[in-house]
């Protein structure tokens, strides 16, 4: 078993027993490895992926980024943004505020930004340095440290499907507060990132059944 997850389990235990309730079915497929992606041309490309999904299914925002991809010639690196016309990222199928940022995000990378470094700040440095590009937000911000980053405590409280999950996990009203739903998730850490996950997992299983 993996220590993180072991170390979760033992805390959330402790701190909340709904979430250490719900997370049980999802313990072993938690445990799972994953590699932490680095390089700036990675970083890069797992950063461009989270502009895509902005406020899309995931299905869709997977479609999108194939296409995306393919017009890159098979790379999403901040050489192949900044070769490919607007045009064609839009035939793509991003709009046009999204093939705008990756232009921005690419010209950053060329200007000096390093990815690598930013995946190793906290959470609160990356997103100060991140957001400053245009169409980037916080929630683009919390996708990659999750899951390029591998940062273990990130939460993400604007994120659609993890408000839902938390309001039928704790019994929540629809519209509750940005404010009290982080307060939910202070009991999680150090394991935020891992909280989400089980979340996210708690939300898709119950879709499915």
């Amino acid at each position: 078993m993996d220590p993180q997850v072991t170390a979760a389990f033992k805390h959330w235990k402790e701190s909340d027993p709904v979430l250490y309730k719900a997370a049980l079915p999802f313990r072993s497929s938690l445990a799972e490895k994953r590699k932490r992606r680095v390089g700036n041309s990675t970083l890069f490309s797992a950063l461009a992926s989270s502009v895509v999904s902005q406020q899309l299914a995931t299905k869709a925002a997977d479609s999108i980024w194939e296409r995306v991809r393919k017009t890159c010639g098979g790379k999403v690196t901040p050489e192949t943004i900044s070769k490919t016309r607007l045009p064609r990222l839009r035939a793509a199928g991003l709009s046009a505020a999204k093939a705008k940022t990756l232009k921005e995000l690419a010209k950053a990378v060329k200007n000096g930004l390093d990815l690598s470094t930013l995946a190793r700040a906290t959470k609160e440095d990356a997103t100060e340095r991140l957001t400053v590009i245009w169409g980037i937000g916080p929630w683009t911000c919390e996708m990659f440290l999750m899951f390029a980053a591998g940062h273990p405590d990130i939460f993400s409280p604007r994120d659609l499907g993890l408000v839902r999950s938390m309001e039928t996990l704790y019994g929540l009203k629809r519209g509750t507060s940005v404010k009290k739903l982080e307060m939910i998730s202070l009991k999680w850490s150090p394991y935020r990132t891992l909280a989400c996950r089980v979340l996210w997992r708690s939300r898709d299983s119950l879709k499915n059944n």
